[in-house]
């Protein structure tokens, strides 16, 4: 991991990161309150020469008489004295190790620091330690004429020195942080999640045709029903899926597709449902099937009766005329799923609905609403009859294993992968830089990039030709010739020979 993975690591766990320090600090903080208060007072004592001296000799006596001084504060006799004369509780060797001494370096001046639990205690042993220290120096040397004395009393302190809360809440605070850092290395390593267009690329390497913002114009209302795309945001979106859709194969373009995805929840309906409506947009008679046969939501979607639908229609019990219901002032028509059927692969997977959609196919472009990938076997069964199948991902949610096996299980069944749609794509810079992907969004990607269908999926140049922008209409070419009813249908269209070659390109000499 480099310096800039490990800040993009930070930036994406920030809110984790604060929320610990400062949960750390308040921890450090309220911990400081269970430590006793010690309270500290100071008081000095002056080191009087012998009467009569000479006063530079009096002077380096005195000095040197500091010198002996010192060590006695911290013996247990002196200790003794003072738990005497005050009554304390506490132990002579305690009451000796609380005090401190320091000798002025400028004068024969002794500053003797106590600490106590209480400021009156702290103040009255530092007062009585010199006392003591003197009564003991007189009698280890009785006569000499040097005396330490009194020269300023410690006042009572009137706030303790310890603990230091600031300090327990730093060290709380440095804590939470490191925590946290530690919580957001492990995370970013047990998470599989689909994160940004260039994971998408690089990890499954499958090519990126679209990116779709999390806008409102792509949430499914309380009512369910689909909203037509109004914003800008979306639109682009919608026509840049559509248009990478149509050079997924330049000389063969798709005519029939299965949107789906590999895990429930991840808006494989919403999305086949505004694809439908941007392709029928350009004037292509378009057709939308609902062959999720369990949880239907493309007649609801658009405010359809979804009653009697394809369910009906590949048992044989009514005709298509009877079940295709055209939006008004659209060029797009809805198949409903129709009845809830007990064997919904069974039907799906049969003969009839390869010819329904081989059938239709010829006079409209055919999306396919299919059900998860790992949830049941339909979308693998219905991706061998259309030409290919567009997977919807979920960025945050959809796991990387998921539709890597979710793609694996398409290619088992000789099906083909146009390219998966990266939906609900956030619209926050901050986000997008947070993990790296400063082109993270529908705006960003553009022809010639080699992570879009254009370059790796379609084999096209790349380079000044690709920035022109493609007719809206172009998706509107002609539908090819089909191949006789009694050919084999894995080899439908010619170009969709299953697990077979494309045919070469002519070169400049026309030979393949």
């Amino acid at each position: 991991m480099t310096i800039e993975d490990f800040l993009r690591l930070l930036l994406r766990n920030a809110l984790l990161l604060v929320l610990l320090t400062v949960l750390g600090a308040a921890a450090g903080y309220g911990f400081s309150y269970t430590k006793a208060p010690v309270y500290q007072a100071s008081a000095l004592g002056f080191v009087r020469g012998a009467a009569g001296s000479d006063p530079v000799n009096s002077t380096q006596g005195q000095y040197s008489k500091a010198q002996f001084f010192l060590p006695l504060f911290q013996t247990r006799a002196v200790g003794q004295t003072i738990v005497d004369e005050l009554g304390l509780e506490a132990s002579p060797d305690a009451v000796a190790g609380s005090l401190g001494t320091t000798l002025d370096p400028n004068a024969p001046i002794i500053t003797v620091t106590a600490r106590a639990s209480s400021p009156e205690e702290a103040s009255a042993i530092a007062n009585a330690s010199i006392e003591a220290v003197a009564a003991e120096a007189e009698k280890l040397e009785p006569g000499t004429g040097s005396q330490l004395v009194p020269y300023q009393t410690a006042l009572t302190p009137g706030a303790p020195v310890s603990p230091d809360r600031i300090r327990y809440a730093a060290v709380g605070a440095a804590a939470g942080l490191l925590a946290a850092m530690a919580l957001a290395v492990l995370r970013n390593r047990n998470d599989s999640r689909l994160r940004t267009v260039d994971q998408l690329a690089d990890e499954v390497n499958v090519p990126v045709l679209g990116v779709l913002p999390d806008v409102k114009d792509f949430s499914r209302p309380k009512s369910g029903i689909l909203p037509e795309p109004k914003t800008f945001q979306a639109r682009e979106a919608l026509r840049k899926f559509r248009t990478n859709l149509r050079f997924v194969d330049v000389d063969n373009p798709p005519r029939s597709i299965v949107v789906t995805s590999s895990a429930p929840a991840e808006g494989k309906s919403v999305v086949s449902g505004n694809l439908s409506r941007v392709i029928a947009g350009t004037g292509q008679p378009t057709l939308l099937i609902d062959a999720d046969l369990r949880r239907p939501l493309v007649a609801k979607q658009f405010g359809l009766d979804g009653s009697v639908g394809l369910s009906q229609l590949l048992a044989g019990a009514v005709s298509v005329e009877d079940v295709v219901q055209p939006i008004p002032g659209t060029r797009l028509s809805v198949l409903p799923a129709g009845q809830i059927p007990p064997n919904p692969s069974e039907l799906l997977g049969s003969r009839r609905m390869h010819e329904l959609i081989k059938e239709l196919s010829r006079t409209h472009f055919v999306v396919i609403d299919a059900p998860p990938v790992l949830a049941v076997t339909d979308a693998q069964l219905l991706s061998r009859h259309a030409d290919g199948a567009v997977l919807v991902a979920v960025t945050g949610r959809t796991r990387v294993e998921g539709l890597r096996r979710a793609i694996d299980s398409i290619h088992n069944v000789s099906g083909k992968v146009f390219g998966v749609v990266l939906n609900r794509a956030s619209t926050s810079r901050l986000k997008r830089i947070a993990y790296g992907d400063a082109e993270y969004g529908y705006s960003a990607y553009g022809y010639g990039s080699k992570r879009y269908a254009y370059g790796s999926a379609a084999g096209l140049e790349t380079g000044p030709e690709a920035e022109l922008e493609v007719p809206d209409d172009v998706i509107s070419a002609p539908v090819p010739e089909t191949l006789a009813a009694d050919e084999d249908p894995a080899t439908e269209h010619g170009h969709r020979a299953r697990g077979g070659k494309r045919a070469a390109a002519p070169d400049e000499d026309g030979r393949k």
